[in-house]
């Protein structure tokens, strides 16, 4: 079956939005929907997700990844546009797969698909989605902002990525492999009380410990942070481990800081929606981040979590 075959079989019946016109032409309509942000973010298989990976797991990592970015700068994402590079030695039966999921995760987030490029090639499985967003303020929530005596807060569970990857690996049964294949994203209503509150945003996708250096970096300040107020999967118990797991990454959760005046709102929405959310530090004057345990300051590790070369 040819490429454009492909596409209308498995793409044009997902992509309902009124801009792609059932994917007949090479551009889109966007939607005039207010202020609107753009992301992208590729996935590779054997660098982002193991080639034993489900195919539906791999669609629904692919949306999530990039619905992180827009959750995390105070905005509800809208549209998107996919590029496959389809092996030429996968079958065709996975790619139904594939589209059927790509299509549910998109309806589960109210994203609609415009359209894209499907190409086959004899290398490994490669996706890219370029997303849109609407912001639920004037603007994104940036890295840059955090303010002396803010609160830091960070969304869900620290490390459940690391230990599911572990877990294949050793193979060995585990609730977190699902966690690893298809990221559990904070719940949609925190990009509006982002984007209400914080001064500064990003997600966790490279190490809990690299980001917040990130993010304190572009505000030009410090963030002092409390390992033992972090809500680590599994609950380790020493240092070492949970700095093991805070710089390891594929977490997809919300780190943001808040003037200390919004903490009861921000706790109240976190009680009201069922959404686990933890103050885990302060921002301070300075530089980079501190950490501490058992109130005792403890040496950051040599590599603070995934570096892109």
């Amino acid at each position: 079956m040819s490429e454009k075959d492909w596409i209308s079989k498995y793409f044009v019946p997902i992509a309902n939005a009124v801009g792609a016109d059932r994917l007949r032409d090479d551009v889109a309509l966007l939607s005039d929907a207010g202020p609107l942000i753009v992301t992208v973010d590729a996935l590779v298989e054997g660098v982002h997700f193991l080639a034993s990976d489900p195919i539906e797991t791999v669609a629904q990592k692919l949306v999530r990844v990039n619905v992180s970015d827009c959750l995390a700068s105070g905005a509800r994402p809208k549209e998107a546009v996919l590029t496959l590079g389809w092996p030429s030695d996968r079958p065709e039966a996975d790619l139904g797969v594939f589209a059927a999921a790509l299509g549910q995760e998109l309806d589960a987030w109210g994203i609609s698909l415009l359209g894209g490029d499907t190409v086959t090639h004899t290398g490994a499985l490669f996706l890219s989605l370029t997303l849109t967003g609407v912001c639920h303020g004037d603007g994104p929530v940036r890295r840059a902002g955090a303010m002396v005596d803010d609160d830091v807060w960070v969304t869900g569970y620290i490390g459940a990525a690391k230990l599911g990857f572990d877990a294949i690996g050793a193979g060995e049964l585990s609730d977190f492999v699902a966690v690893y294949r298809s990221p559990n994203l904070p719940k949609q209503g925190i990009s509006e009380l982002i984007a209400a509150h914080a001064t500064a945003s990003m997600d966790v996708s490279d190490g809990l410990l690299s980001d917040a250096k990130m993010l304190a970096t572009n505000s030009e300040s410090q963030l002092k942070l409390d390992l033992d107020a972090v809500n680590f999967a599994a609950s380790p118990k020493t240092a070492k481990e949970k700095l093991d797991l805070a710089t390891w990454g594929d977490d997809y959760q919300c780190l943001f800081t808040a003037s200390a005046a919004s903490r009861v709102n921000i706790e109240d929405w976190a009680q009201q929606s069922g959404q686990k959310l933890s103050r885990i530090g302060r921002v301070r004057e300075g530089e980079g981040i501190s950490i501490f345990s058992c109130g005792i300051r403890i040496n950051l590790p040599e590599t603070l979590g995934f570096e892109h070369d």
